[in-house]
């Protein structure tokens, strides 16, 4: 897109974090196969008795039926003009994934019944390719794999594909059961996702079962399995020549915060110079800071103006990929009682491009996505005119402060705002 782009021509916007909460047993069940139904229904019971499906009624974004109906979630896209969005499972309604009694809806590394996690992720996934039917360039589904069996992850990305979904929801290395990913057993499993341009995407809370129960452990969970440890799967992809032998794999590491970006191209680097030579096996044949250009792909959900800038300032905004985070509390999505009220998304949004130049501005917002999972830009084009999403003017209007959300809806877009920001210029 040049620059010289028509600020008056609505931005294609597409979301690389959202998530979904299909209904357990009126939406999941009837894709339940026969043999495994009073498997299904005696976990059914056992989570409806655990008490957590409570934990779905504590905010005004988790009541709505965007979680689980298709029509209302393209409706709630509209209105914050978000032309497409990537989804995970998820959405804090209080609805598990299938056979995993826990609350993290299947992101994490907890050990599970092997056969039934197969079952349950096969199942999501046949519900989540009809869901997205509705309309699969808007609405990107992402594949639940069997990553402790790679020949069955290699026939579920292929079978996940061809049912119009769009990636793979794709764990970080670690699970004691999951052969480490820079051995080469999982060549099959590299060449799938290349072959069927099935991005591989890294949402975070998905680091090593440990035990965070102890004083600020909650604070602690969040830095670790919300940073570092969703991470390892780049210098593992990186070491492991996989990058290498398979140039077009690409990986996003979605719901990411500031400041790890290039300062671990530059670790990565520095220790490819130190120790390189030095490793067993053949040499990387490049530096880490090139696989990291051409292959890794920073989610930046609720992306702060800082974010945005740093990216811009340091040459990386083509790797960026705006998040929503639709309905989690934290995101930019708020659900408001007053239907002539800006949405909280747009504000957000003008908060965030008001200080970032055009050509930078079009690539985060949207046409980075569009890139990395392969979408029909004119297609998604046409949508940003219906839905009537924000112009590059209406974009580089900063928003009056006080339109920002209250500190009853938490949204991290809007932090650090107290001091001045930097211009960067157009």
């Amino acid at each position: 897109m040049a620059e010289t782009v028509d600020t008056k021509f609505p931005v294609v916007v597409a979301s690389c974090d959202a998530h979904t909460g299909p209904l357990l047993r009126e939406q999941l069940r009837p894709y339940c196969p026969q043999k495994y139904l009073e498997a299904f229904d005696d976990f059914a019971d056992r989570y409806d008795a655990s008490g957590m499906r409570a934990m779905g009624r504590a905010h005004q974004n988790l009541g709505l039926d965007g979680h689980h109906d298709a029509n209302a979630r393209l409706r709630e896209m509209d209105l914050d003009g978000v032309a497409s969005e990537v989804l995970y499972h998820f959405s804090t309604n209080g609805e598990p994934f299938p056979f995993m009694m826990q609350v993290a809806g299947g992101l994490t590394n907890d050990q599970s019944d092997l056969e039934l996690a197969t079952v349950g992720y096969h199942l999501y996934n046949e519900w989540l390719a009809d869901w997205v039917a509705i309309d699969s360039q808007r609405l990107l589904g992402l594949a639940y794999i069997p990553i402790w069996d790679i020949d069955l992850a290699v026939k579920e990305v292929e079978w996940a594909a061809s049912r119009g979904l769009h990636g793979v929801n794709f764990p970080p290395p670690g699970r004691p059961d999951t052969v480490l990913y820079n051995h080469p057993e999982w060549d099959p499993f590299w060449a799938a996702c290349v072959d069927n341009n099935m991005p591989l995407n890294t949402h975070s809370s998905g680091g090593q079962p440990i035990d965070y129960s102890g004083p600020g452990g909650i604070n602690v969970q969040v830095y670790e399995g919300g940073g570092w440890l969703s991470r390892r799967g780049v210098w593992w992809l990186i070491h492991g020549q996989v990058f290498e032998r398979f140039p077009e794999l690409k990986l996003v590491i979605t719901e990411q915060f500031e400041g790890w970006y290039v300062p671990t191209m530059r670790e990565l680097d520095a220790i490819y110079v130190r120790f390189g030579t030095a490793a067993p096996g053949p040499r990387l044949p490049k530096q880490p800071s090139e696989y990291f250009a051409q292959n890794v792909f920073l989610g930046a959900s609720f992306m702060s103006t800082w974010q945005a800038e740093d990216a811009v300032r340091n040459g990386y905004a083509g790797n960026v990929l705006w998040g929503r985070d639709y309905p989690h509390a934290e995101g930019v999505f708020q659900h408001l009682d007053d239907p002539d009220a800006e949405p909280v998304t747009r504000i957000a949004l003008r908060n965030l491009f008001s200080h970032v130049p055009p050509r930078e501005t079009v690539q985060m917002a949207g046409e980075n996505v569009m890139r990395v999972f392969g979408l029909d830009a004119d297609y998604l084009q046409q949508v940003a005119i219906d839905i009537g999403a924000q112009t590059l003017a209406q974009l580089a209007d900063a928003p009056d402060p006080a339109t920002f959300p209250s500190i009853d809806q938490i949204s991290n877009a809007f932090r650090g705002q107290a001091g001045p920001r930097i211009e960067v210029g157009t």
